[in-house]
């Protein structure tokens, strides 16, 4: 006789537990641990650059380099591309300083430290000569900075910044009367001039009083004309005391003579700090000597600028009357 099974209640209960650990182990092995994504705490940067104080003629700096001071001593260096700039900085206040590092006869020191940067004219060797410091001319420099920038996390901050130039050109003017025709060169430098400068003041504070050359050129009329760019013209001695501005010139004769002369244009201060541009004209009379030979003096000088006009001609504006 055959054995018929039967499964009462306990037996459908076995099914449905048996069910269920079958369940819970295909879903145990299905499941895959991921963590859960934080943004970062930074924010992003986007600079543009308005060039509306370039230099007359001159062109716009292909690059800016820019340099963002933390509050905890971090120092982040970036570079503009295509004329703007965009990055991201942890989130935190910064100071900031933006220039075109890539000037012809320039250096830079101290750039770990927003207040005491500064760019500096490299030496002139060629021109060394006991305690004269003679230095190169300079290139185009521009500097703009920000004093705090807050960055907050997952934020843009957008700004446009006016960079600024750092240098003054000087001009010199020199005109020759009586017999300007025995002069057949002239050379010249311009003394107390500032070998550096801050970035982020324009403030030329470190380093002495130097020197720099210019390279007169004949304007065809008897005359002789040359440009410089330096730093400033406001610098100090070694003593701390205010170094004086004198045009230093060698004429050089037909005879085969030549003379030296140096002319004080301080007057009390030659230029002011805002002028892009200090004109110096200086007048010049040559004669023959006794000896067949040439002397040349200053008759007058006069210099001039925005702002300023610093005259010693008979009849001319004394600084202490200028702007009043």
């Amino acid at each position: 006789m055959s054995k018929i099974l039967h499964f009462g209640r306990s037996g459908r209960k076995g099914a449905v537990v048996c069910a269920a650990a079958a369940a819970v182990a295909v879903f145990a092995t299905s499941c895959v641990r991921r963590d859960l994504y934080v943004k970062p705490d930074e924010g992003r940067v986007q600079f543009d650059f308005d060039w509306q104080k370039l230099a007359p003629g001159e062109a716009v700096p292909e690059q800016v380099t820019l340099y963002f001071y933390g509050e905890n001593g971090s120092l982040t260096r970036g570079l503009s591309e295509n004329g703007t700039y965009s990055g991201t900085l942890p989130s935190g206040s910064y100071k900031v300083l933006a220039l075109n590092e890539d000037v012809p006869g320039v250096g830079f020191t101290y750039m770990e430290d927003f207040d005491k940067a500064y760019a500096y004219a490299l030496p002139l060797n060629k021109k060394a000569d006991g305690d004269d410091m003679w230095v190169r001319e300079p290139g185009w420099l521009y500097s703009t900075h920000i004093g705090d920038l807050k960055i907050s996390k997952q934020d843009t901050v957008q700004r446009t910044l006016v960079p600024e130039p750092l240098v003054q050109r000087v001009v010199l003017n020199i005109r020759l009367t009586g017999d300007c025709d025995a002069v057949t060169g002239v050379s010249a430098a311009l003394t107390g001039v500032a070998p550096s400068v801050r970035l982020a003041t324009g403030e030329c504070r470190d380093g002495y009083a130097s020197i720099t050359e210019l390279d007169p050129q004949p304007t065809g009329d008897g005359g002789y004309t040359a440009n410089v760019l330096v730093f400033g013209v406001s610098a100090t001695n070694p003593d701390g005391s205010a170094a004086d501005n004198s045009v230093r010139l060698g004429l050089d004769f037909s005879n085969g003579g030549s003379q030296a002369i140096e002319e004080n244009i301080s007057n009390g201060g030659m230029g002011d700090p805002t002028d892009i541009e200090i004109n110096i004209d200086i007048d010049i009379e040559v004669a023959a000597t006794s000896s067949a030979g040439f002397a040349a003096k200053v008759t007058k000088w006069e210099v001039t600028g925005t702002g300023m006009n610093v005259d010693n001609r008979p009849g001319g504006v004394p600084r202490s009357g200028l702007n009043n």
